[in-house]
């Protein structure tokens, strides 16, 4: 990172509304699910379904939800990424003065409603970047996740008429930051690879996308089988699902963990243990569904013969130690290969 180009880092995830009633959540979800790498058909009939039959009673249950996670800083998932991006730059700024040179800026910003990226983009753009490493904060990547950033970061870019010189990472399931983090949050748990069994849950995806050619699945296989080497897990002791199906018409790729999480808590000798690799920060879909909906199914299917059973959730990387080093690396590798 010797260079004297200024670089912006720009951390992407999906968003979050802001605040947790019902107007607000039903502004962000008509945003998210009008993206046209989201929607399940053309515009006009889809916009006329989501607004007549879909938003006015999702917006009033999402938002009750939204209630029971918000914290005193908002969101917990525009909070903690914008901690993680405060912890990257400051990483990476303490490496660059240490060799000379510019420290990178790192932003992070939302899909869907705020920070938005036309905003976060002009701000690296006024503070002088020539360069932008964009992360998508999807180890895995997909269609509807990853190829819905880069496809609105161009779109702003465009609006903004600016060109800076952009390089992407795609995905990093495979990445060694990446799989050691995961596995140093499993093994603080001191897995049982003889009583406990690991669930591995990861957000589903149209199955149509898929059939068109998406490698979403792959990738989530190779990072499962990954960590279960390293946990020294054999394959009857770990399972693959998906969460967050949405009920737009199509089929989307399963099985799904709401179903299997009570077959696996059945045949539970010690601890069920469910983590989220594909989600890089505690959400809606990790603090609810999780810790709320799939927890108590879980409990509900433990055998009642009298033997101590637990369900245990490991929480995202978040901002933590490993996730820091995780994004710094993925920059380094970036930069250190121009």
């Amino acid at each position: 990172m010797g260079h004297k180009e200024r670089v912006g880092v720009l951390l992407v995830n999906t968003g979050s509304p802001s605040a947790p009633e019902p107007a607000a959540v039903k502004s962000y979800l008509a945003e998210f699910l009008m993206d046209p790498c989201v929607r399940p058909m053309p515009a006009l009939p889809w916009w006329l379904i989501l607004h007549l039959f879909i938003l006015p009673s999702r917006k009033r249950r999402s938002a009750a939800k939204y209630r029971l996670i918000w914290g005193e800083d908002g969101s917990p998932l525009v909070s903690t990424a914008e901690r993680l991006a405060g912890r990257v730059e400051a990483r990476l700024g303490a490496a660059a003065a240490a060799k000379g040179s510019v420290p990178p800026l790192v932003r992070a910003a939302m899909s869907y409603g705020e920070p938005a990226l036309a905003t976060v983009l002009s701000q690296l753009r006024d503070a002088g970047c020539g360069r932008v490493v964009l992360i998508p904060l999807y180890p895995q990547s997909a269609r509807c996740t990853t190829g819905s950033v880069l496809r609105r970061v161009r779109g702003a870019l465009g609006a903004l008429g600016w060109d800076p010189d952009l390089d992407v990472v795609e995905s990093y399931g495979a990445h060694e930051a990446y799989l050691s983090a995961l596995h140093a949050s499993l093994s603080a748990l001191a897995v049982d690879p003889e009583r406990d069994r690991v669930m591995f849950s990861f957000h589903a995806v149209p199955q149509p996308d898929i059939e068109a050619g998406d490698t979403y699945p792959a990738q989530v296989e190779a990072t499962c089988a990954a960590l279960a080497r390293r946990l020294g897990l054999s394959r009857d002791r770990w399972t693959l699902s998906y969460q967050s199906p949405f009920s737009d018409g199509r089929l989307w790729h399963g099985p799904f963990t709401a179903e299997a999480v009570g077959e696996e808590a059945a045949r539970t000798e010690g601890r069920l243990i469910l983590i989220c690799p594909g989600f890089s920060i505690d959400c809606l879909e990790t603090l609810y569904d999780v810790e709320r909906e799939l927890s108590e199914r879980a409990r509900a299917a433990f055998p009642s013969d009298g033997a101590a059973r637990e369900f245990v959730y490991v929480p995202c990387l978040n901002d933590s130690d490993g996730a820091v080093g995780l994004m710094a690396a993925l920059v380094r590798d970036v930069l250190d290969g121009a």
